[in-house]
């Protein structure tokens, strides 16, 4: 069966939703002129400098977090490790907005800290409170990429030899394993650093209050609310920066990751099943890093969730969160018609993201094969490496005259992001999958679309609604594009939120909050089983 059809549709595909938006950021650069370009930059100084700092930041927090936690669940031998990889997990499905808002309730004036014990964090509306929460919303990621490293790079027999050498348990992983590990560490590294540039919702929050800015939300600024054609250049030319910086860091992760997803166990069974020497268990150091793991994790996720759901419960803004002051009704209240209108918006993208990404995921893989394949999701993962504050303005000039203030210019850069989201694990899962099954169908005289509905489809299932309950996740908490592409009827669950935030009322913006995390919680369910196999597929020792 020729591809041709399909391989013309993923090229119109990639060109509508890839190439045109970019080639519209660039010619509309062009447009503007070299000085005036030049004239934003010099204006945008604080903005990149504020961006360096505080992406430089949270990668150092999300790198050595995640790294000493991905060590210390999977090499050393403590009660509860399971539970605390579970907690790390968690910080996946929490947005970066709500993140800020519940570190707000927990740390900030008049706060949970500051009402029980008289203490707030200093600093947490600027660089240090958003420093840390880039690095609590990265260091999940970090923490999975590192222990998918220990677990595909791990050499038993030279620890063992170590180990019969003399060396401690601590000495053969410092001198063997960590250097084993440097290009997973830094990949990781790499990719917290793109995350913690490009980010917005936590710099939103965090940020602009203070009249602290980084270059996304200067873009969110410039486009949202300034009509001067300087502020317009000076978006423009953030956003062309941001994307070539992301572009640059996002390929060096993958250089470096690339080695580490190649290697493979020589082992049957995969690398969970190489016993590996594992650290001391039972010692009084163990449970000293143990306890401090989980005084980070008190700190970090399960305070500020409490936090931003007793500000949720209280009836009104300055009364202590005790049972006596406990209401639902700042539930109710946030509940309007708007409320209603943008959990419609949030609900009907993510199923159309969900689906068409599937659907262009499953066109990619129809369409090419072999190395080909590579191309394709190159092509792919482009957009996903771009900055979404960068990608919604490439597709408002692209298609704004056209669609602005619709869905539609919404759903085109949720397609855009999250197709790779859908392309990589299928395409993964399709890899996997023995030839000698399709072959076998072809040589029983099935057609080759017979045997892609009665056995290729079959064993892909799976896989299929992991991706697509993935990519629904991911555009349900979607905030940055969401807030620069949203018109009067057109805004989503996260956009309410952030404008609830800006507003000033603290107690119904957690009651949203608190509902948009249930909703993102509740969809991510299908995926806690898959990660969970993940992160239990450890070295048996």
């Amino acid at each position: 069966m020729s591809n041709r059809p399909a391989l013309g549709g993923l090229a119109l595909a990639v060109g509508l939703l890839v190439l045109v938006p970019l080639a519209a950021l660039v010619g509309t650069a062009l447009d503007i002129g070299a000085a005036d370009l030049a004239a934003g930059l010099g204006s945008t100084g604080g903005p990149v400098l504020n961006t360096v700092v505080t992406g430089v930041a949270g990668t150092l927090v999300a790198v050595v977090a995640g790294s000493a936690f991905a060590v210390l669940t999977e090499r050393v031998d403590f009660a509860g490790r399971r539970l605390l990889r579970v907690m790390m997990l968690v910080g996946l499905i929490v947005p970066g907005y709500v993140s800020g808002i519940a570190w707000l309730n927990a740390y900030g004036p008049a706060g949970i800290s500051d009402r029980a014990l008289g203490v707030q964090l200093p600093g947490l509306q600027g660089p240090l409170g958003i420093s840390l929460v880039l690095g609590a919303e990265a260091a999940p990621l970090v923490f999975l990429l590192v222990a998918a490293g220990l677990a595909t790079r791990a050499e038993p027999d030279l620890e063992r030899a170590a180990r019969a050498s003399g060396a401690s348990a601590w000495t053969a992983f410092r001198t063997i394993s960590l250097p084993l590990l440097a290009p997973v560490i830094g990949g990781a590294t790499a990719i917290a650093f793109v995350l913690s540039v490009t980010a917005f919702g936590a710099p939103a929050v965090l940020g602009i209050p203070a009249g602290f800015g980084t270059m996304t939300t200067r873009i969110y600024r410039d486009l949202s609310f300034a009509a001067d054609p300087l502020a317009f250049g000076r978006a423009i030319t953030l956003a062309v920066l941001l994307a070539v910086a992301a572009s640059v860091v996002a390929a060096l992760a993958g250089w470096l990751l690339a080695p580490a997803r190649a290697r493979r166990s020589g082992v049957p069974g995969g690398p969970s099943a190489v016993a590996v020497p594992r650290m001391g268990s039972g010692r009084l150091a163990t449970a000293v890093v143990a306890a401090l793991a989980w005084a980070l994790v008190l700190l970090a996720v399960i305070v500020p969730l409490v936090a931003l759901v007793l500000t949720a419960l209280t009836r009104a803004v300055g009364l202590p969160p005790t049972p006596d002051n406990w209401t639902l009704a700042n539930f109710n209240t946030v509940l309007d018609t708007h409320a209603w209108a943008a959990f419609g918006n949030s609900l009907v993208l993510g199923a159309l993201a969900a689906g068409g990404a599937v659907l262009l995921a499953v066109l990619g893989l129809v369409a090419v094969r072999g190395r080909a394949r590579g191309v394709a999701a190159a092509l792919v993962g482009l957009s996903f490496a771009i900055p979404g504050s960068t990608l919604a303005a490439a597709v408002l000039i692209a298609y704004g005259p056209l669609l602005r203030d619709t869905l539609v210019i919404i759903l085109v850069a949720y397609l855009a992001k999250f197709w790779v989201l859908a392309f990589r694990p299928l395409s993964a899962a399709l890899e996997a999958l023995a030839a000698d099954f399709g072959r076998a169908a072809r040589a029983s005289g099935a057609d080759a679309l017979t045997a892609a509905r009665t056995i290729i489809l079959p064993l892909l299932w799976p896989s299929l609604a992991a991706s697509a309950v993935l990519v629904f996740m991911f555009a349900l908490h979607e905030l940055t594009m969401s807030s620069l592409l949203y018109g009067p009827t057109s805004a989503t669950l996260a956009v309410v939120v952030l404008n609830l935030q800006q507003l000033g009322d603290p107690t119904q913006t957690a009651a949203l909050a608190v509902l948009v995390t249930l909703l993102v919680a509740l969809v991510s369910l299908p995926l806690a089983g898959r990660l969970g196999a993940f992160a239990s597929a450890r070295w048996r020792g």
